[in-house]
């Protein structure tokens, strides 16, 4: 459930355990936090890799665009 949103080039929310990975700047965590969303059934599994790839892109983005301080929902 989202609970922060975290302001960057674009806004991110994030639920409880995602802001505390980030306020730790725990990159790992986060990312093996989105890796545990599955992937929709209408993908075939050969796709898989690329979702994982681009929340890896999508992710570096969010540290590289972040600003200011999360603020609750």
């Amino acid at each position: 459930m989202v609970r922060w949103v975290h302001p960057a080039e674009r806004d991110w929310s994030a639920c409880e355990k995602c802001h505390l990975a980030i306020e730790a700047d725990d990159r790992e965590a986060l990312l093996d936090r989105a890796s545990l969303i599955p992937v929709p059934r209408t993908v075939p599994d050969r796709y898989a890799p690329q979702f994982l790839e681009r929340a890896r892109r999508l992710h570096f983005e969010f540290w590289e665009t972040r600003s200011g301080a999360p603020r609750r929902t």
